[in-house]
């Protein structure tokens, strides 16, 4: 099933992932199902934190997928067609758009989306994927202790209709969904790794509550990202072993 072949919309909910996972436990749903809410009360991230949207303003959605091709092992390969699919719909826009690793889109040094990717696995297989995002489109104002938002709206000074942006980006996504189930790993790896935010750039992070200093070589197969410190070894780290220091 195309992407956006189903789109369900609400006024508001705690959540679109917690919706589309209750539509997935009573069947409700087939792949590509778009849960669009024009406002998120519980609207959430990684790691649990709130993902904080003003109503009517941007786009929340979440997406339902069935990727029964992937091994659990390859999860991390939808987080990467989901922004890549992200960076295609914002860089005619604004341009400067990256990956800051692992979940959130950037323009230059500043946020304007972020991603959260809930898989479910039966066996080493991957049953079910819903992939909630939240972009950051007409809003125009955010509260103080976001420390790097920005939206198109602030970017270009003018407002966008997120209903034709929704239906571009399940129109790409679709592509890089039909990537994915062809085996193009390749390609998607190659497009991926190119857009990392600061990639051979100099940055410093939080190690073992230790701050330091690499450069940032790419991300490996299982989404785990690959810094070289001044050292001069190269270290692997997963989700929860390092912090970007801005």
């Amino acid at each position: 099933m195309p992407i956006a072949s189903k789109i369900i919309y609400r006024e508001k909910v705690s959540s679109t992932n917690d919706l589309a996972a209750e539509m997935l436990a009573a069947n409700a749903a087939p792949e590509g199902t778009v849960i669009y809410a024009r406002e998120q009360s519980m609207g959430r991230g990684r790691k649990g934190n709130a993902w904080i949207s003003e109503a009517g303003k941007n786009l929340t959605f979440s997406v339902i997928l069935l990727p029964c091709f992937l091994h659990a092992d390859e999860q991390f390969m939808v987080s990467k067609i989901i922004s890549l699919a992200i960076c295609d719909l914002l860089e005619p826009y604004s341009g400067s758009i990256s990956i800051k690793w692992p979940n959130d889109i950037y323009f230059k040094d500043d946020k304007i989306a972020g991603i959260l990717i809930e898989a479910s696995l039966e066996g080493n297989k991957i049953q079910s994927c819903i992939a909630g995002a939240g972009i950051n489109i007409n809003q125009a104002d955010f509260p103080e202790d976001l420390p790097n938002p920005v939206s198109l709206y602030i970017i270009n000074k003018r407002e966008y209709n997120t209903d034709t942006l929704l239906s571009d980006f399940s129109q790409i996504l679709d592509l890089w969904y039909g990537r994915l189930k062809e085996g193009l790993f390749a390609e998607i790896n190659e497009k991926y790794q190119k857009k990392l935010y600061r990639l051979n750039t100099e940055s410093d992070f939080i190690i073992n509550k230790s701050r330091v200093r690499g450069i940032i070589r790419g991300v490996d197969r299982y989404g785990r990202i690959k810094i070289r410190m001044n050292d001069g070894k190269t270290g692997i780290y997963g989700l929860n072993e390092i912090k970007f220091i801005p």
